[in-house]
């Protein structure tokens, strides 16, 4: 299988050598674009002014300056690579992408970018273990002995979303989604002078210097049942279908609906 790499941890990045080296060990040929530097967090962010540069570090490896859907996007636009991959994976994240995470995940944007440009993908995502390592051999494995299953299951309306944690079970289930609740800290680093424009004293130019303090593990907020954030914390690895389309809200988009008719009517 030609399996395309991507991350949003940067191409350097300890999880991707060891997906990359466990797939070729299986016998797939491998390509690697993967962002220059690391843009956790970046969602799906994309650079639709400037330029881009694509940069070669070995046969069929690359790294591109932008975000991690760009790095789906140029490389495919750009037709980087021989021909068209069987599959792309954006992983192995260090740190879970679940729930909530997904909204604000790159690994799981350039998934995404990928499903809308018509390719199969998955996103692949592990936690540290007690012993603060993260475990990319076991999540690797893991990848490759399920790849047949799973890659039937992707499509341009869906990707497979894989987490796994540290100390685990050894065993996966599927899980659905919740609503996390973060609990990061906004930090103030300094605050700069202030000038005033006029003997009014209204200010002008004023600069917060502000950044986040996380550390805490976030929580399940809601009672949604079998979700993969559950899984997780039972110790088995969690796969989720993600819908590439965000649903509609039933409740409300009925509520449109008659609002909508009542328009016509009138």
């Amino acid at each position: 299988m030609k399996i395309l790499l991507t991350n949003d941890d940067g191409y350097q990045s300890e999880g991707l050598a060891a997906l990359s080296d466990a797939l070729v060990q299986a016998g797939h040929d491998v390509w690697i674009c993967a962002p220059s530097t690391e843009r956790s967090a970046s969602s799906h962010s994309m650079t639709l002014r400037g330029e881009i540069v694509i940069t070669e570090y070995a046969e069929n490896r690359y790294h591109c300056s932008g975000t991690p859907a760009d790095c789906i996007l140029y490389a495919s636009k750009g037709r980087i690579f021989p021909m068209t991959p069987d599959l792309v994976i954006s992983g192995i994240n260090h740190g879970y992408n679940i729930s909530t995470d997904i909204l604000y995940s790159g690994t799981v944007g350039a998934a995404r970018e990928a499903a809308l440009t018509g390719l199969r993908s998955m996103a692949v995502s592990c936690s540290r273990s007690k012993d603060g390592s993260f475990p990319f051999t076991r999540t690797a494995a893991f990848v490759v002995e399920h790849l047949q299953q799973f890659h039937p299951l992707t499509s341009s309306e869906c990707i497979i979303n894989i987490n796994v944690p540290g100390n685990g079970n050894g065993k996966w289930k599927s899980g659905v989604l919740s609503y996390l609740e973060y609990h990061d800290a906004v930090e103030t680093k300094r605050e700069q002078e202030h000038r005033y424009f006029d003997s009014a004293s209204v200010r002008f130019g004023t600069s917060v210097v502000l950044s986040l303090k996380g550390g805490v593990e976030p929580i399940q907020r809601c009672d949604t049942q079998f979700t993969d954030f559950q899984a997780v914390r039972d110790g088995y690895i969690s796969v989720t279908a993600l819908s590439i389309l965000p649903p509609v809200h039933q409740k409300v988009q009925l509520v449109l609906d008659e609002m909508s008719r009542e328009v016509d009517c009138g």
